[in-house]
């Protein structure tokens, strides 16, 4: 598959990237080198994402992801993914708040529910305010099943663009997009992940209050 193609030589750029930084190899580098090597390991990061979504939308549209079930203890879960993520809070200065208070468990694959949940908050990230931003995580029992909840107080997404936000290749047109990129697959590999594993998702917005994203989970 040519997305296996294109990661193959990621790992040895960034390899060296990491290397060159060493005294060793060049001796110190001067302000325009680090910037360059910056540049270049900040791009193969970037590629090395997109051929990850690229090999997941391909494994979900051909129904050849792989799953692994298994006990979560989804307390525990959230408490450790909130505070993995606080330093990429930390330059916008956005307030994050997991508000999963009860013992929640159920049977899934914990890597694929963290991969839907870390898209999402980090979606958040990019469209809420420096200073004043604030996204909020929640999990609750909900009619047998889990109930995932991320809000954010951030731009909000118009009504008319809600129904397309979950197929492949879409991006709202903003100044975050538009700064930040990205593929386009995150949350249409959101859903089919979540879909794969029996769940639903949605979201629920109005322009300019904010975006709150839900999703399902059978206990």
């Amino acid at each position: 598959m040519i997305s296996h193609e294109l990661k193959t030589p990621l790992t040895p750029i960034m390899g060296w990237c990491q290397a060159l930084r060493s005294p060793k190899i060049l001796g110190q580098l001067n302000p325009k080198q680090a910037q360059a090597l910056n540049a270049i390991e900040t791009n193969a990061i970037k590629l090395k994402e997109l051929v990850g979504d690229m090999l997941d939308a391909q494994k979900l549209d051909m129904k050849k992801m792989k799953f692994d079930h298994k006990d979560v203890d989804v307390t525990e879960m959230m408490y450790y993914l909130a505070e993995n993520l606080r330093s990429t809070m930390d330059p916008k200065h956005i307030e994050f708040v997991n508000s999963t208070s009860e013992k929640l468990t159920l049977k899934s694959d914990k890597s694929r529910l963290e991969q839907v949940l870390n898209n999402i908050i980090l979606n958040a990230v990019d469209f809420v305010p420096a200073n004043t931003g604030k996204i909020e995580i929640s999990a609750e029992n909900k009619n047998g099943k889990v109930l995932f909840t991320v809000k954010d107080n951030g731009m909000g997404i118009p009504k008319d663009k809600q129904g397309r936000l979950f197929t492949q290749f879409y991006q709202l047109d903003t100044s975050a997009t538009r700064k930040h990129g990205g593929s386009g697959l995150g949350l249409s590999i959101c859903k089919g992940i979540v879909n794969a594993l029996g769940g639903e998702i949605w979201v629920e917005s109005d322009a300019g209050t904010g975006a709150s994203f839900y999703f399902t989970i059978p206990k």
